[in-house]
């Protein structure tokens, strides 16, 4: 955040839909994700005057991602209209983490065994 006496410029992240119900387009799960806006604004006594950098996010609950959304797909539902989110509008950065299939502890993505059940992932 910036600030000088009563201007200044600042990031948001907004919210601004949440799907119930659904088969997660990242993992194929039965679960919920939400979209989210993100960006920059210059502000005056708070007041947001101008913004930029505007972007789209989904974040899942079933997998914990958050991969950027095409922002012709982001600018459609936030309009309102109803779209089908798909993994070709999607990029997502691999995990850091992933889980033993045995005794579901959560590892690192470098680890080749479980350090806790000694199965190979």
């Amino acid at each position: 955040m910036f600030f000088i006496g009563i201007f200044g410029v600042q990031t948001k992240d907004e919210t601004i839909k949440t799907v119930s119900g659904v088969t997660c387009p990242v993992c194929g799960a039965y679960d919920r994700y939400e979209v989210l806006r993100t960006y920059t604004y210059f502000h005056v006594f708070f007041i947001p005057v101008w913004k930029w950098n505007k972007r789209y996010f989904l974040r899942t609950r079933c997998c914990q991602r958050v991969c950027a959304l095409a922002e012709e797909v982001g600018r459609r539902i936030e309009q309102g209209q109803d779209v089908t989110i798909t993994s070709a509008d999607l990029r997502c950065a691999e995990p850091a983490e992933r889980f033993c299939s045995h005794c579901g502890v959560q590892l690192h993505r470098s680890y080749s065994y479980c350090p806790y059940c000694g199965q190979r992932l």
